[in-house]
C-alpha cells in the first residue's frame, strides 16, 4: 500500500512540474514576444541615458539670405544660437529676424512700419504707403518669401497688415492685402533643407526642397512625413546641383521620429572624415526640417561621440 501511494504521489508531482513549467515557457515565451517589438526602442532610450547629455535652451535666430544662381534668385535661411543672448523675448526675436533680412531696396520693414507679436499673429503696423512700399517683381517675391519663411519657421501663424489709417486694406510690394495673410497657405509646403556655400558670408545656408523642386511628396500625393523628410535629405535628385546634401559622406541615419511635437534623430559618424563644421550644418539642416513640422523639441543623439543633444524649437 505504501508503494502504490509514493507511485500515485510522484505520478501527481511529475504532471504538476510539467504543467508548470509549461505555464512557465508560455509567460516567458509570451514576454520575449511583447519585448521584441520594443528591444530596438528600449536599447536606444537606455543608451541615450547613458550618453552625455546636453540641452540647449538659447533661442535660435533666423536669417533669410538672397542666393543669385544661374539667373535665378532663392532665398535661403540660416539659424544660429549665438545671437540670442542679447534678445530677451520670442517678438524682439522675431523682429530682429525680419528686418535684418528685409530683401526690398528701401527696407519697407524697419523703415515704414512697426511691427508687434501676440500670440501666434504678427501685426504689421504701416506709417506709409503708396510708392515707398513698391518693389520690383523679383524684390516682391523675394520679400514675401523671407516674410512669410521666417514667420513659419517661428510658429507664426497669421499675419495682419494694418494701412496708415487704421484699417487692413494696403498694397505692400506691388500686392493688395485686405486680410489676414494665413502663413500655413502662404508658403508652399516643403520639407527638408540642403546646403549652399556663401562665399562673401564665409557660412552655409540652407535651402528649402520645395524651391529646389527636390522630392517633397510621397507616392501618394502626401507630405513626406519626418522619418522619410531626413532619409531623403540625404539624396539629390538633381545631377550636377549647385546646393549639397547636409547629410555628408560618412554620416548615416539611425532612426528618425516625430511624436507628440518633439522630433529625434540618431545616428552615427566616422570621425576620419566627419568634421565639427560637417556635424554643426547637419545638426543645423535638421532643426530646420523640423520646424516645418512644427517641433517644440528636437533630440540628436550622436551614438559614435555617445552625446544626446537636445535643441529647443517652436515655443509652447
Amino acid at each position: 500500500m505504501y508503494k502504490v501511494t509514493v507511485f500515485f504521489l510522484l505520478v501527481f508531482l511529475v504532471a504538476g512540474c510539467q504543467g508548470s513549467g509549461d505555464e512557465l515557457n508560455g509567460q516567458n515565451q509570451n514576454t520575449i514576444e511583447t519585448e521584441e517589438g520594443e528591444l530596438e526602442e528600449l536599447d536606444s532610450e537606455s543608451e541615450a541615458l547613458e550618453y552625455k547629455k546636453i540641452e540647449v535652451d538659447e533661442r535660435y535666430v533666423l536669417h533669410s539670405h538672397l542666393i543669385d544662381e544661374d539667373q535665378a534668385f532663392y532665398t535661403a535661411f540660416s539659424i544660429n544660437r549665438n545671437e540670442s543672448e542679447e534678445i530677451d523675448s520670442l517678438e524682439k526675436q522675431v523682429i530682429n529676424s525680419l528686418t535684418d533680412s528685409d530683401p526690398s531696396e528701401q527696407d519697407i520693414l524697419s523703415s515704414f512700419t512697426s511691427l508687434s507679436l501676440e500670440s501666434r499673429e504678427l501685426t504689421v503696423q504701416f506709417n506709409e504707403e503708396g510708392s515707398q512700399l513698391s518693389t520690383t517683381t523679383a524684390q516682391t517675391a523675394l520679400f514675401y518669401d523671407s516674410l512669410i519663411g521666417i514667420s513659419d519657421l517661428y510658429g507664426i501663424k497669421e499675419i495682419v497688415f494694418i494701412n496708415p489709417d487704421g484699417g487692413t486694406d494696403i498694397i505692400v510690394a506691388e500686392r493688395e492685402v485686405n486680410k489676414p495673410l494665413v502663413v500655413e497657405e502662404e508658403r508652399e509646403a516643403t520639407r527638408g533643407y540642403y546646403t549652399v556655400y556663401d562665399e562673401a558670408l564665409e557660412e552655409t545656408l540652407f535651402l528649402a526642397g520645395q524651391a529646389l523642386e527636390e522630392q517633397v511628396v510621397n507616392e501618394e500625393g502626401e507630405l513626406l512625413s519626418f522619418s522619410d523628410t531626413v532619409y531623403k535629405m540625404g539624396i539629390i535628385d538633381e545631377e550636377g546641383a549647385f546646393y549639397a546634401s547636409a547629410v555628408v559622406k560618412g554620416i548615416d541615419i539611425v532612426n528618425a521620429t516625430l511624436v507628440n511635437g518633439r522630433a529625434s534623430v540618431q545616428y552615427t559618424m566616422d570621425e576620419d572624415i566627419v568634421t565639427e563644421a560637417d556635424r554643426v550644418v547637419f545638426e543645423n539642416a535638421i532643426q530646420l526640417a523640423a520646424l516645418d513640422f512644427q517641433a517644440s523639441k528636437v533630440e540628436l543623439v550622436n551614438d559614435t561621440l555617445e552625446e544626446h543633444v537636445i535643441y529647443s524649437l517652436i515655443e509652447e
